[in-house]
This record gives C-alpha cells, structure tokens and sequence, in this order.
C-alpha cells in the first residue's frame, strides 16, 4: 500500500521500480489490486445481491428440468430412481 501511494506522489515509474527492485508492470499490477480493494461496500453488496438473483433463477431452472425429467423417466413420482 505505500509503495502505491508512493506512486501516486512520483511520476517516473521507472524510478520507483528500480528503488524498490520491481518491474514497473508489477507496480501496474499492485495499483490495479489496491484498487480492486477499494470498491465502496454499497458497490459490492449491490454486486453480490445481483448475482444471488441470477444464482436463485439459474437453480430453480435446473431444478424445474430435474423434476420434468425425472417425471418423464419414472412412473411414479414418489418411487426412487
């Protein structure tokens, strides 16, 4: 985290790369994951609920497919495969 901040200070890369004895595509690399973290909590509640919605649908679709299959396989609902 300070070597990112120090970056944001610096302007020649290739300076604080060779200080700290890294290329300057991992100081790319660790900008962009400290970004990453930094995504507001509301942002990523947001996300997080819009994929349960998507998984809930997806699974009651599979399941709905489960039962007709299982229907059209067995006489007897109830009875076990």
């Amino acid at each position: 985290m300070a070597i990112v901040r120090e970056m944001e200070q610096v302007r020649p890369l290739k300076t604080l790369a060779r200080k700290h004895g890294v290329s300057t595509a991992t100081l790319h690399r660790w900008k962009l994951q400290v970004a990453d973290k930094q995504i507001p909590a509301r942002e990523r509640l947001r996300c997080l609920e819009v994929e349960h919605r998507r998984l809930k649908s997806k699974f009651a679709e599979l399941s709905l497919d489960y039962l007709s299959l299982r229907a059209a396989l067995v006489d007897d609902v109830n009875k076990e495969c």
